[in-house]
């Protein structure tokens, strides 16, 4: 991506710190703020605790005695599905918030479901994310997340719940550093190698028959228990005494308030003989959740079928509404009767999500009673809708940029009222969108997957989801090159070019760039072009090939000249200001600035006018007009702090250290090398590694 796409200000953190070659992948304009960093949230990321909870006192105890150990603990919690590890590790860290003042941090390893499981890499992101680590610092590789991990948890006291894990590798790696922290983790599996590295281990049994029955009463709370003791007991010992049986069984009685418990023991009975293992009619979490199913009206059994085909993890009402085909009103009724039934959770974010074998009954069903047709009619309306959302949200984030996707030529079908409330859209619905572009690539829906590529260009762009952004384009290219369509196979290219860049991989961006410019030139398709031949020239800058980037730029601007974009006639000059500038010509990339200043105004543009500023400043230092730099270094922080460009002020401020010192005021140029790097500090910057080398020697070691 490049800055002719100028996505809006929703997470800059981007940019170099002074003047000479200056290369950034995306550029920000718009009019939402953003604050200089402060101390991150304490993260909290726990799911909602069971509302109903019974017994497990050992086990809770057994998770007391780890607390407070100053090497830090991993106890695993193991048992069969449905038996309750989830409810106990959520119960028992809610009650314990207290012991971890620096956050609870959860992630979902999937192990046990279909698709899974996940990738320790993605969680590892999220942790750093969620702990303060600015987009642009997290390492690519796993064992780079793993380390930096590790050392922004060292010496802190939080907790991680690791759920659903498959092996101990994948635990491992999800380790913090040394200091008091607790890491729960649940699995089906012993993990013998955890055992092996000191971890405790807490194996969990079906509940006694005595506590289903009080967690039965708990969940029903209307008698009904008391009033037949008899079958209580019987439905508890059906359910095999496991929670999440009992919560299908508690959540079909609560459909139907005045059905006796002797008959929903009687349909579980008879469930049991037809699907129990081998027909041995011996307790099925299957069985119990086919007998709450059945007491779905038609519409919600429809929609439970349909939601074991979704693609990711969970889903949003209104998503749900499309795979279904119901109006919005409509859906959230059936939402409401699924969760009424066990067979569904609401999230805090007011999501939906199914445990994984409630998901795999629905996936069963859904094959056995919906027709092949109608299943790819429910994929294809909910697949249209997601992208059709992505596309609004990508254009409220950057309402600038040129699109070749058809969804962005369709109405809207939703408005975004903010740039933040579009960029945290995309955000929450990632693992969802990333496993529809894989979705439609597996099934041939192939122009779909290249158009969610491209709805996903901005949030990439700003947030750096570096693995997420891999995967989606190359699954979008591979569609695109299915589809023999040049024009697609170029703006997926200039995507991934983009990304290589943002990596520091500079000789794979320029290849794949020249790749994207000849796709372009097949497609006959202008702006595509010209995007390409700047992404080219911005290449050979990263190389320190200022004359090799000129061609480039001036071809660029033949194009937008040609097609009269005064927008990009601006970037281009800026562009050749840069190229200039590194050069040597000053009075040249003087006048090529000060051209793209008369379009990038501080009302309209006032992101573009500082890196432009700034681009100016440095050739007015490098020319030896040293008031001139000031005042457009002066002109840069005024507008930074006002638009919140920490990035920007950061960079204006270092060259502004190089002035001071220049003329021999070492203190000034000390005090402002140390203000950028607390800003840089605070971004996760690489560039606060610089900076503390810089001021760690002379003369800034040795004082004024």
């Amino acid at each position: 991506m490049t800055p002719r796409d100028d996505p809006g200000t929703a997470a800059n953190s981007a940019g170099a710190v002074s003047g000479g070659t200056v290369v950034q992948v995306g550029a920000l304009h718009g009019d939402v703020r953003l604050e200089h960093p402060a101390a991150p949230p304490v993260p909290r990321q726990l799911p909602a605790p069971p509302r109903h909870f019974t017994d497990r006192e050992p086990e809770q105890l057994r998770l007391r005695e780890a607390l407070g150990d100053p090497a830090g603990r991993t106890v695993v919690l193991t048992g069969t599905g449905g038996v309750g590890k989830s409810a106990l590790a959520l119960r028992f860290l809610d009650t314990a918030a207290g012991e971890f003042p620096d956050g609870v941090l959860y992630t979902d390893l999937r192990g046990f479901a279909e698709g899974g499981p996940a990738d320790p890499a993605d969680a590892l992101d999220a942790f750093l994310r969620g702990l303060g680590a600015a987009p642009g610092s997290i390492p690519r590789d796993l064992a780079g997340r793993a380390a930096a991990f590790r050392s922004l948890t060292h010496g802190r006291r939080l907790a991680v719940l690791v759920e659903n894990a498959l092996s101990a590798a994948q635990v491992r790696v999800l380790s913090p550093g040394p200091g008091p922290h607790l890491v729960l983790v649940t699995s089906r599996l012993h993990l013998p190698g955890l055992r092996v590295d000191g971890a405790g281990f807490v194996d969990l049994d079906p509940l006694a028959e005595d506590d289903a029955v009080t967690l039965l009463e708990r969940m029903l709370d209307d008698g009904r228990t008391r009033a037949d003791p008899r079958s209580a007991r019987a439905l508890v010992r059906l359910c095999g005494r496991l929670p999440l049986a009992l919560r299908a069984a508690a959540g079909g009685l609560l459909l139907r308030p005045r059905q006796p418990l002797s008959r929903m023991a009687d349909r579980l009975s008879g469930e049991l003989r037809l699907d129990g293992p081998d027909g041995t009619g011996e307790p099925s979490v299957d069985a119990v959740l086919t007998a709450s199913y059945l007491l779905l009206s038609p519409p919600a059994r429809r929609l439970h079928r349909l939601l074991g085909l979704l693609p990711g993890r969970d889903t949003a009402p209104d998503a749900a509404a499309a795979l279904a085909g119901e109006d919005p009103e409509r859906a959230e009724e059936l939402l409401a009767e699924l969760v009424g039934a066990s067979l569904l959770e609401e999230t805090p974010r007011g999501r939906f999500a199914q445990h994984d074998l409630v998901r795999l009954h629905a996936g069963r069903r859904a094959e056995r009673e919906e027709e092949p047709a109608e299943r790819e009619r429910a994929l294809d309306r909910l697949l249209h809708r997601l992208l059709a959302t992505a596309a609004a949200a990508d254009r409220a984030l950057n309402p600038g940029r040129w699109h070749l996707a058809p969804v962005f030529g369709e109405p809207p079908v939703r408005v975004f009222a903010t740039r933040a409330r579009a960029l945290e859209w995309l955000e929450g619905e990632l693992d969802v969108l990333r496993a529809c572009v894989d979705l439609c690539s597996r099934t041939g829906r192939h122009r779909w997957a290249w158009e969610f590529c491209e709805c996903l260009r901005t949030v990439f762009t700003l947030r750096k989801h570096v693995d997420a952004w891999e995967a989606t384009h190359l699954a979008g290219l591979a569609s695109a090159r299915a589809l023999e369509d040049p024009a697609a196979q170029g703006n997926v290219l200039t995507a991934l070019g983009g990304l290589y860049l943002t990596l520091g991989d500079v000789d794979r961006a320029r290849e794949t760039h020249l790749r994207a410019l000849a796709a372009w030139e097949r497609a006959g398709h202008s702006l595509g072009r010209a995007s390409a031949l700047e992404d080219c020239g911005v290449c050979e800058l990263a190389r320190d090939r200022p004359a090799d980037a000129v061609p480039y730029f001036e071809r660029a601007l033949e194009v937008h000249t040609g097609l009269g974009r005064r927008r990009g006639i601006a970037l281009m000059h800026r562009r050749l200001g840069e190229a200039r500038r590194d050069l040597g010509e000053h009075g040249a990339a003087a006048e090529l600035l000060g051209r793209a200043l008369e379009f990038f105004t501080e009302d309209a543009e006032p992101y573009m006018r500082t890196r432009t500023l700034r681009a100016l400043a440095a050739v007015h230092r490098a020319a030896g007009r040293s008031e001139a730099a000031r005042e457009a270094l002066a002109e840069v922080l005024r507008i930074a702090a006002d638009i919140g460009a920490p990035a920007e002020e950061a960079g204006a401020r270092v060259m502004s250290a190089d002035l001071a010192q220049e003329e021999g005021d070492t203190a000034r140029a000390r005090e402002l090398l140390t203000r950028a790097l607390a800003i840089h500090t605070a971004l996760s910057s690489p560039e606060a590694a610089v900076l503390r080398r810089r001021l760690a020697s002379p003369p800034y070691a040795e004082g004024p």
